[in-house]
This record gives C-alpha cells, structure tokens and sequence, in this order.
C-alpha cells in the first residue's frame, strides 16, 4: 500500500532528476494516471494507494515543491570569476581527503606495495570562500560559492589529512577543462592549511585517525576500516575489486545494513540495564556520534534519519511503518543537502530499500512453499533490491550482476560477524590471549569471505542497455504481482485443516 510519504518523495524524485523542465509537467500527469488506474478486474492484483483524492493532491504538491526548491540548491556553484582564469581557491573542506586508487596499473593490494609519488594524490570536497584569477592587466580577487572537489598533490595529502574535515584551506591550480557533465573539478598544485578546523571536529579527526592507525598494522585492517569507518584506502584492490564483481558493493559502503548491525548489538547490550526506551535512547546518541565520526556519507544519512524518525516515534507511542520513513527521510535529504542526492550511492541507497519495502513481500508470498522459509525470506529482499536498482546500475555500469542476488545472502551475514569481532579485537588488543584469538578469527572469517566473493565474481553478469532495462521492468514487476496475487488466492480458496 503506497502511503502518502511515498507520493510526494516520488514526486520530487521526479521534478529533482528530470533534466528538462518542461518534462516536468509530467509528473502530475503520470501521478493522476496512476490515481485513476481501475484496480478491479485485470488489475485487481495491483496495490493500492489508500488515501483521499484530497490527501493524494496534497502530496504530490508537497513533492513537486520540494523537487523544485532541491533542483534549485544544487545550481549555486558561483566562483565570482571567469573558471578557465582562476588560479586559486580558499575555502573550508567538507570531508575527510581521502587517497585516490592506485594508478600504476599493477592491479595489487595497495598496503603491500612501495607507495610512488603519482600514488599519493588525494582528493575532498571543497566549500567555496574566495577565488582568486588572473585577468587582462591584474590579478584579482572575489568571493565565490558553492562546493568543487579538488585534487591535492603528492607530497600534500598527510598534512591535509592531518588537519582533516572543517579546516580552512588554500590552494592553487586550475580547473579540469572537458566532461562538463561531470561538473566543475579542480586540479591543485600546491595547498596551504590557513586555519584549523574547530576543536569538536579536531577531536573527531584524532579519533578517527586513531582508530584508522590501529587498524593498518592488522592483516584484516583493511576490510574492518572499510565496514566500520567506510574509508577503503587500506583494502586490498584484489578484494574490492571481488566485491564488487559479485555485486556486493554496497556491502562496503556503509548504510542500513552496517548501522541496524550496530545499533542492534548496542541494544542487545543495553537492554538489560537501561530498559527498552534507555537502549533505544542510547542508540540515538550512538547513532549521531557514529555520523559524526564517519562522516557524512548519503546511505549513512538516510539510515541514520530513518532510525531517528522510528525511535522518536517508537518513544512517543506511535506506529512505525518504514515505507512512511523512507518517504519523509528522502524529502529531508534531498532538502539539507541537495548535491549529495545527485550522488550515485543516494540513488542506489534509495532504491534498493524502496525496492526491498515494495516488493519484499511480494516476492516472499511468491517463493513461500516453493522454497524453504530461510531462502525465500532472504532472497526476496535481495531481488527486490536488484529489480530497483537495476535501471541505475544499467545507466552508471552498463552490466548487471544477479550473482549478488545469492552470494549476498552468504556475504551479509559473514560481514556482520566480521564487524562484531573487529570491534572485539579493537577492545581486547591489549590483552593477550583474547586478542591473539581475535585475530586468528578475523584472518579466518576474511579469508572466507575473500574465497566466497571470488567465487561469485566469475559468476553470472551481463552487459545491459538502460533503454532495455527500463522498457524491460514493468511488465516483469507486474507479472511479480501477478503470480503473487494468484498463488494468495489459491491459499485462500484452500480448506483449513481441522
């Protein structure tokens, strides 16, 4: 059943990623069509929208507003100067710089190679204050706005790093002339740390360099810094790469999955001693210091907003209905920050958890009594996820991997037990016998991950137009909804047992 939520975060979604403004008008044609389609008869097994033509009116004029007030904050890049004149910008870092992937081609793992020079660029993104250009007779100076991703070069990065997310910076270079689709992107030569960041976001840096530092020494370092603080610096490109020809991918990238797992452990944890409204308070607060020294990355935002939203609501004696949550958490993601949305993972964040609330159940009443309970309650999520995400992928990759269907239901729950000992190890390091039993463990269970994602890697994959997955998904997803409602209906039509 589509809620009201969910109208209006389809409508913005609409107006935010259709190009042409014209198009736009659109949205409410295709929303009044799908309103009016007649679900009796042939299309008694669609689902409903249970809610007035008034209500329904409402949220699509609430979403095609807030699709054009995010569509209008993602236009404010403004140097102040002609770009292909600017030298130089000042500005404050919006994130953690981060490495860029090897580029000498070898193919192997980045910690068990001799770092060269060209491999120690960096980049981050980069909130405009000031440019500075060189014009006919003078050079001069402006304010600008607006955020660009900037690449730092060799020699740079560890000072960048060091002062870290919210310091003030200086550099000089050029912007990247050609592929203006991908947006305005700067090229440094030098960079000069101006101010530091605040004292909380100097503390969240330490912090976080901390752990990172103590995870490098460990073999199993790599995959735990990437499930834990989603920085893939130290994995092994072999491993990385595995993933992601398996289709697993978002498995490091951290969102839903990595944070449920987190804050279930803490309430498993709490519960006990604080009550069920103390661990689910702990939670919150866990989960906002989790953000925070993260980082904001846009799964782990639109996670985060979910869980906040359902325990507020939980705490106040209210219902919790996720679809609900998902729409509400798109609307306000889309309006705090309207870039990241642009961002490829928001996109497949979205609609893999869109996929998984509207078809999941489907799929699961399609597969039980065909598969056992375990298998079908797995994979119907996983396929649902796939069937969303499918048109972006084709769009982004051009090749699509089912392989992540199955292998995933292996991965996820191996990953899981991989973080709950990473932070065991983490704790106990100091203490010998638990932390040499730690250790042994996290270099079996990565290995077994390792063996297992490789497996699947060579599995099945296919190169896709997105024209023919797009054209290709709706009569799949209504024969889904098809069988579904016809094999509810044989169970209904059958007598109960006495």
């Amino acid at each position: 059943m589509v809620s009201p939520s969910i109208i209006a975060a389809l409508a913005a979604a609409l107006v935010f990623y259709i190009p042409l403004p014209a198009m736009r008008l659109l949205v409410p044609a295709a929303a009044v069509l799908i309103f009016v389609l007649p679900r009796r008869g042939p299309f008694s097994f669609l689902p409903g929208i249970p809610v007035s033509s008034g209500a329904f009116a409402g949220a699509l004029g609430l979403g095609i507003v807030c699709g054009f007030l995010a569509a209008a904050g993602t236009g404010n890049f403004a140097p102040g100067l002609p770009a292909e004149r600017i030298y130089s910008l000042r500005g404050k870092l919006l994130d953690d710089p981060r490495s860029l992937p090897s580029v000498s081609g070898s193919g192997g793992s980045r910690r068990n190679m001799p770092a060269a020079p060209e491999e120690e660029r960096g980049m981050a993104y980069l909130k405009l204050e000031e440019a500075g250009a060189f014009l006919p007779g003078a050079a001069a100076k402006s304010s600008a706005r607006g955020r660009v991703p900037v690449f730092f070069p060799p020699g740079t990065l560890g000072r960048v790093k060091e002062f870290g997310r919210g310091a003030e910076v200086y550099v000089e270079g050029a912007f990247l002339s050609g592929e203006p689709a991908r947006g305005p992107r700067f090229r440094a030569v030098s960079a000069h740390t101006i101010r530091p960041a605040p004292a909380p976001e100097r503390i969240r840096t330490a912090v976080r360099s901390a752990l990172l530092a103590r995870l490098e020494e460990k073999p199993w370092g790599g995959l735990a810094a990437a499930l834990l603080l989603g920085t893939r610096e130290n994995l092994d490109d072999e491993l990385a790469r595995s993933f992601r020809d398996a289709g697993l991918a978002h498995i490091l990238a951290l969102s839903g999955m990595h944070l449920a797992f987190l804050s279930a452990l803490l309430a498993f944890s709490l519960k006990k001693p604080l009550g069920k409204k103390g661990a689910i308070l702990a939670g919150l607060v866990f989960i906002i210091l989790y953000v925070f020294l993260v980082g904001p990355q846009p799964s782990l935002i639109r996670a985060a907003i979910m869980y906040i939203l359902g325990s507020c609501l939980f705490l106040a004696g209210m219902g919790v209905r996720p679809l609900i949550l998902l729409g509400i958490s798109f609307l306000i993601q889309i309006l705090l920050d309207p870039p990241s949305a642009r961002s490829l993972s928001f996109i497949l964040s979205y609609l893999a958890l869109g996929g998984i609330l509207l078809l999941g159940n489907t799929l699961d009443s399609l597969f039980r009594g065909l598969l056992p309970p375990w298998l079908a309650g797995g994979l119907a999520p996983s396929l649902g996820a796939f069937l969303a995400t499918a048109p972006a992928a084709a769009a982004c990759f051009g090749i699509l991997r089912p392989a992540g269907i199955v292998v995933g239901l292996i991965a996820a729950p191996l990953s899981g037990v991989f973080m709950a000992f990473s932070l065991g190890a983490l704790v106990l390091e100091h203490i010998p016998g638990p932390a040499f039993l730690f250790d042994r463990i996290l270099v079996l269970l990565q290995l077994i991950l390792q063996r297992t994602v490789s497996a699947f890697s060579r599995g099945l994959a296919f190169k896709a137009a997105p024209l023919a997955v797009c054209l290709g998904l709706p009569p799949v997803l209504l024969l889904l909804f098809f069988l579904a409602d016809r094999r509810n209906r044989y169970r209904n039509s059958l007598a109960p047992f006495a």
